[in-house]
């Protein structure tokens, strides 16, 4: 190629933020929104997107895409989805914590699986959005997971 022509293009590398600063954007963000909410609420935003971040990760590391799988590419555009779900919500509507983990499993589903395309896939983030849920509230009932 002629160097003349070349001189008309820039490289950016962008590298990928760390774990601390993606915890401390989507926290902040989240945090921000519910000051307006019961306290409770304030208080568990730390731990959803801890959560998040620990879903995001997992599902990137147990399902890359393959040739069958091309569209199992999941990015920051991901999570900020997943809060943007979140950040619809409203104090007059979600009064308790358990209201907001709702808000944010269900979030989940539709970002992360709803790509899915085979049940090996689909338990296998279920499990996963299972343990994160019950990590982050231990007092849930069975009931709360029920899916129709």
């Amino acid at each position: 190629m002629d160097p003349r022509f070349i001189t008309l293009f820039s490289v950016f590398n962008i590298t990928f933020p760390s774990d601390v600063s993606l915890k401390h954007i989507y926290e902040s963000i989240l945090k921000g929104h519910l000051q307006g909410f019961d306290e409770s609420l304030g208080k568990v935003a730390d731990r959803i997107t801890q959560g998040t971040l620990d879903l995001y990760k997992t599902i990137v590391q147990d399902l890359p895409p393959t040739p069958s799988k091309f569209h199992y590419i999941f990015n920051l555009r991901d999570l900020s989805r997943v809060a943007q779900g979140l950040l619809q919500t409203t104090p007059d509507r979600f009064t308790t914590v358990a209201q907001l983990v709702r808000v944010w499993r269900n979030e989940c589903l539709r970002v992360f699986f709803d790509r899915l395309i085979n049940e090996t896939d689909k338990t296998q983030v279920e499990v996963s959005l299972f343990f994160f849920t019950t990590a982050m509230l231990p007092c849930l009932t069975k009931d709360f997971y029920i899916t129709s």
